[in-house]
């Protein structure tokens, strides 16, 4: 008996099964409830209450007007809106895709609205799943993104007859992280959005009769980074009134968006008709209407680049990458730049970027040339700050005529790797500036007001200005230094010695004489008896001004001469000579002589035929 009522236990539940099986086909209404079966009798009231009854593979219509609220799809499924389905999405997304491997969910005849007190985020977000197709379907009014198409094992994506508008961010977005997202964009419209077809890393796309305009920043934005691809084909399409027509953009190592153009116009757009970025390639089948886009002609301000201000920064920081943008252009852009760049800074693949390892003002011109030729310039500059830096020490210790001088050496405090120094100013006779270090014998007494600039490996410097007193030795003796040359004038050719002359003291001076031309050293010469001697020749003609200046030694101060001016005459003719020679007048049988003898016969003849007094 027991074992009886069991069957019939079993029976009745397997007799009410039917009853819980999901249907294929199931309805909704606005005047319906979700308790319902989802029958066309027994309709339900929202698109979330009725997936839950439609089988894998099955479809949910729309029986008359209404709003049937946001859903998520998590399985193959048809959702046709018949003559009005709406979904008002408040706060969130509107249609929610998240499928498995190899289902694929259709939308048909639908409208979705994110606008309202609380704004929806996206119109349909499509994370999951093999395809989705929508249909004669009208988005708009959304935070973010009209359609967001980025599963990201890959999937495809079928528009037809679709209308977006008025959305924050793009109307149609698309791309994937590790797989490939196609698109597929037939006789539709992208209006009103910020960027109407978004293409990022990992979308192949195909669009067909397509209209872009209105979006503020781009009708068709297409953009990889650092080893991420991206390829679209037009056909037949509209760009027009957007703020550029198209934007390609390809930047980092091993990235590329690839745009090819057949039989569309891009025209009245707001900035440009193209814009490029890095190696963002727009390839066009010549068939194309391109209203101010280059060719090969390249006509004035066919290709320009946009304007960029370039951040000031400190040296060591990181520089946030510029791209620079080539407006009008087509095909693949290359730049180059005039000069050098502070070392660590690069201009690669049109961005800017680095670690500016120097500091300084940086001016420099950037040249982009697109596929066709076509050039623009623009000139930038970059500020790199330097650090804060100092020279010690304060003060210099004072010095004696004749004597050593003893410092210790300068430092560069705050500095980087080697530092160079230099001086703006006089150092007394004798004393240099070597690696640093004031190094010599001063034999000029006196107080030496001068600048010291010491420069880092990174090319910033800091300043410090010194007063250097020389007292005069108990034994200096002052003496002067007369020059003069051995001829003045004389001729190209010929040799000069010019002689430098120590006056006045007691005792022999030693040390050395340094010639100068100008401000050209010409030789230094060691001093004996008093004197140094230079010999010169081969000298153009011209006026030189010649000096001399006697570096002193332990007892004599040293001193500059009084500077000559040195006439040099163009080269004698050969057989010329000073002593009236050339003429001809010495030599037998001559010219000259001949001359001569015609005008003593002339005035012989005169005289006896003049008449005589008286």
């Amino acid at each position: 008996m027991v074992a009886f009522f069991r069957c019939l236990l079993l029976a009745a539940l397997c007799a009410a099964s039917p009853a819980l099986a999901q249907a294929t086909r199931t309805w909704v209404s606005g005047t319906g409830d979700d308790a319902n079966p989802c029958s066309r009798t027994a309709p339900c009231k929202t698109f979330a209450g009725a997936v839950s009854k439609t089988a894998a593979g099955g479809a949910i219509d729309v029986l008359d007007p209404g709003n049937f609220g946001p859903v998520t799809l998590t399985k193959s499924i048809t959702i046709d809106g018949g003559v009005g389905g709406k979904v008002l999405a408040l706060g969130g997304s509107g249609i929610h895709v998240s499928a498995g491997s190899q289902d694929v969910v259709v939308l048909r005849r639908l409208s979705l609205s994110g606008s309202g007190t609380t704004p929806g985020t996206t119109g349909i977000v499509f994370t999951s799943g093999k395809a989705l197709q929508v249909e004669h379907t009208q988005i708009q009014g959304f935070q973010l993104d009209g359609v967001r198409f980025t599963p990201a094992a890959g999937g495809q994506l079928f528009l037809e007859d679709v209308v977006v508008t008025g959305n924050g961010e793009a109307g149609v977005r698309v791309g994937s992280a590790s797989g490939v997202a196609s698109a597929f964009v037939s006789h539709s419209a992208l209006t009103g959005n910020r960027r109407g077809l978004w293409l990022g890393a990992g979308a192949v796309a195909t669009v067909n009769a397509l209209t872009a305009s209105g979006n503020t920043e781009a009708g068709i934005w297409a953009r990889t980074e650092q080893g991420g691809t991206a390829r679209l084909n037009v056909e037949r399409a509209r760009l027009t009134h957007n703020g550029v027509g198209l934007h390609a953009a390809s930047v980092g190592t091993g990235s590329q968006t690839l745009v090819r153009l057949s039989k569309t116009a891009v025209d009245a757009n707001g900035l440009a008709t193209t814009r490029l970025v890095g190696t963002g390639t727009v390839l066009s089948f010549g068939d194309n209407r391109m209203e101010g886009g280059s060719s090969s002609a390249c006509p004035a301000g066919a290709v320009s680049l946009e304007d960029v201000a370039l951040p000031g920064l400190a040296r060591g920081a990181l520089f946030a990458p510029v791209e620079l943008s080539v407006l009008g252009a087509l095909g693949t852009v290359t730049t180059s730049v005039s000069s050098a760049l502070p070392r660590g800074f690069r201009l690669e693949g049109g961005v800017l970027s680095g670690t500016p390892e120097e500091g300084g003002e940086y001016s420099f011109t950037v040249t982009a040339t697109d596929g066709n030729g076509c050039t623009a310039s623009r000139e930038l500059t970059l500020s790199v700050a330097c650090p804060a830096m100092s020279l010690g020490p304060t003060t210099l210790a004072a010095g004696t005529t004749g004597q050593a001088y003893s410092q210790t050496p300068f430092v560069h405090e705050g500095g980087t790797g080697v530092s160079t120094f230099a001086i703006a100013g006089k150092l007394p006779r004798g004393l240099e500036l070597r690696d640093g270090v004031l190094v010599g014998m001063p034999t000029q007494p006196g107080a030496f007001a001068f600048t010291l600039t010491a420069t880092d490996g990174g090319r910033c410097s800091a300043s410090r200005s010194y007063t250097l007193d020389i007292a005069r030795a108990a034994d200096f003796q002052q003496a002067s230094l007369q020059l003069g040359a051995s001829a003045n004038p004389m001729h190209a050719g010929d040799a000069v010695s010019l002689t430098a002359r120590v006056v006045g003291g007691q005792g022999e001076p030693s040390g050395t004489v340094t010639f100068y031309s100008g401000t050209q050293v010409l030789e230094v010469v060691t001093v004996k008896s008093r004197e140094a001697t230079l010999s010169l020749s081969k000298l153009a003609p011209g006026t030189y001004t010649l000096s001399a200046a006697y570096s002193g030694d332990a007892r004599f101060g040293g001193v500059d001469a009084a500077p000559v001016t040195l006439e040099v005459l163009p080269a004698k003719s050969p057989g010329s000579s000073d002593d009236g020679e050339g003429c001809g007048c010495g030599q037998s049988g001559g010219p000259g002589s001949a001359l001569l003898m015609l005008l003593v016969l002339g005035l012989g003849l005169r005289r006896r035929s003049a008449p005589r007094p008286g």
